[in-house]
């Protein structure tokens, strides 16, 4: 019972349960905020947008190589149908091409699109 309506000067023991409550939780409370989290995310953060910029960088250039090896395959497409015989170089560069684009874009969509 907090107050004793018979006796109004009777001393209650919840006043000094809450003063000790109170003094013992003064200064052990630490909470860091928005800026310890912060300063804490942000190597991670530099690092997932390097990784990111990275990415995408190589999803340029495989786009680009992509690009020029249908322009060499259109090229040696028009010099057989003249008549003229395959050259084994242009066919493994046209083959490493391809190889190296297509399964790097395929990649690229699904990390960025579907997952």
């Amino acid at each position: 019972m907090l107050f004793d309506m018979r006796n109004p000067t009777s001393a209650t023991h919840a006043p000094r349960a809450r003063r000790r409550a109170r003094r013992g939780a003064v200064g052990t409370l630490y909470s860091p905020g928005g800026c310890g989290c912060a300063l804490l995310m942000a190597p991670v953060m530099a690092l997932s947008v390097g990784i990111a910029l990275m990415l995408m960088g190589m999803a340029v250039l495989a786009v680009v190589a992509l690009v020029v090896a249908i322009v060499l395959t259109v090229r040696e497409l028009r010099r057989a149908s003249d008549g003229s015989p395959a050259r084994t170089g242009m066919i493994a560069l046209i083959f490493a091409l391809y190889l190296l684009s297509v399964p790097y874009l395929v990649f690229f969509a699904w990390f960025w699109f579907v997952d």
